[in-house]
């Protein structure tokens, strides 16, 4: 998730992160990736399988959360705040 990329990157920096605050630094393409993403738009599926993506971090009203679950992908951990799928 945008909201956490940050933190992700200093406190487990061993794990990629795919996106985060500095949209600056990543371009229209990359943050254009990710609201397909978090907005499960069609194509979404495509661009985690092109990044190479096994975990998810996201808020749980995202309409992708619902979708990672009908994907497939394992429930890790939920809680009002997050909720981290993983394949």
């Amino acid at each position: 998730s945008y909201n956490w990329g940050g933190y992700l990157l200093w406190a487990a920096p061993e794990y990629p992160v795919f996106v985060d605050g500095r949209t600056d630094l990543y371009g229209d393409e990359i943050v254009g990736q990710w609201v397909q993403v978090v907005q499960a738009e069609e194509g979404w599926e495509g661009v985690l399988d092109e990044w190479g993506v096994n975990l998810v971090l996201v808020e749980p009203f995202r309409p992708v959360a619902r979708e990672l679950a009908r994907a497939g992908w394992k429930e890790l951990y939920r809680d009002e705040v997050a909720v981290v799928y993983g394949r």
